[in-house]
């Protein structure tokens, strides 16, 4: 039989995957000190995923008690956002302008254990999964040679960038490991100012190596202050004073993104599941999303997208801020409907909001 590592290399490339790295199964007690520091500050917000008391995030055999090795996966997602249309759109996070990526991944994971069961038998051993477990998936693609941490809290890969997706087979295969990659965004700090709602920073905790290598202190996100955080993960009212700072985006954020010089030369996708004729697009008319009566009615539109996670309250919600930021006309007609007429007090709320942007009386 072939080398270990490179039959799993092999596999990872024949199923479509863009990058593997082997690291192992091993806790990483510095990345949970960082964690529990960060979270400590009260970055985590109030994603109670990241709130649990006994939290696995850097333990790998709390998932799998016979883990020996990860198998680290990428999957670029970029697709090129198309000319702004105007100020009746909202922009979607370049993640979510296809299919959900859950469902995509989840099924291509399946079939890589497939294969690498079929070669070892029932020997084998394996869990599998894409951001559906507490674990610190970009910590462990760091270690596995994938990359290095951004100033964007980002894992950085050269050639690939930022935008791509991270998947994880734990595994008992004793293989070996890879080493990890050199990287900095040296003085670099486009991302740091670029975020309109100063969510990123760095230095508040002294990185787990690079600061005692004299290379630079971990970058850090206050998820309360991150629009991608704010308009996706957040159940409640957006505070007043961060409204206005979202601007056009109706789903997630990419400006820590777009402004990274690793990102400049970055190819798109080549998994049709990623483009946006496969989903919904890099731009959702407001109009429309303002006008979903129901849950079944919102269901239907997004039910096979990472859109879903808002729920409708959640993307109307969006969608008043985006319609006032950008002081669509068009859309004045369902706003002053939601005003008057919406059961949900958030709806309701953010909808007179809108209303005040246009100095529209509420009535």
């Amino acid at each position: 039989m072939q080398n270990l590592k490179q039959l799993i290399k092999r596999i990872a490339f024949d199923l479509g995957f863009h990058a593997v790295g082997i690291t192992s199964a091993n806790d990483i007690p510095t990345s949970e000190k960082h964690f529990l520091e960060w979270r400590d500050l009260g970055y985590a917000a109030d994603m109670n995923y990241l709130l649990r008391e006994d939290p696995i995030n850097a333990k790998p055999t709390k998932i799998l008690s016979e883990g020996r090795s990860i198998i680290t996966l990428l999957v670029n997602y970029y697709t090129k956002p198309p000319e702004n249309p105007g100020r009746d759109f909202g922009r979607v996070a370049a993640y979510a302008v296809g299919l959900d990526y859950h469902t995509i991944l989840k099924s291509k994971i399946n079939l890589f254990q497939a294969k690498l069961r079929k070669e070892f038998g029932d020997h084998f051993i394996s869990k599998g999964f894409s951001d559906s477990v507490p674990l610190l998936e970009k910590s462990f693609s760091r270690n596995a040679g994938l990359g290095f941490m951004g100033k964007n809290t980002l894992i950085i890969n050269k050639p690939f960038g930022s935008y791509f997706f991270i998947c994880e087979i734990i595994s008992n295969l004793d293989i070996e490991s890879d080493a990890e990659k050199e990287g900095t965004c040296g003085k670099c700090t486009r991302c740091i100012d670029i975020c309109p709602t100063e969510a990123l920073t760095v230095g508040a905790i002294p990185a787990e190596g690079e600061a005692r290598q004299g290379r630079h202190e971990s970058p850090l996100l206050d998820s309360r202050l991150c629009i991608s955080y704010l308009t996706i993960e957040n159940r409640g009212s957006i505070e007043n004073d961060l409204r206005g700072k979202i601007g056009n985006w109706i789903f997630g954020c990419d400006l820590c993104q777009e402004i990274c010089p690793y990102n400049k030369k970055i190819v798109e996708t080549d998994w049709e599941e990623f483009k946006p004729q496969s989903g919904m697009g890099h731009y959702l008319r407001l109009k429309d999303i303002l006008s979903i009566e129901s849950d079944k009615e919102f269901k239907s539109k997004f039910g096979n997208t990472a859109i879903m996670r808002t729920k409708r309250k959640g993307l109307i919600r969006n969608a008043c801020i985006v319609a006032g930021n950008n002081h669509s006309e068009e859309c004045l007609p369902e706003l002053i409907n939601l005003s008057k007429n919406e059961n949900d007090p958030i709806i309701k709320e953010h909808a007179l909001w809108a209303l005040e942007r246009f100095n529209v009386l509420k009535v």
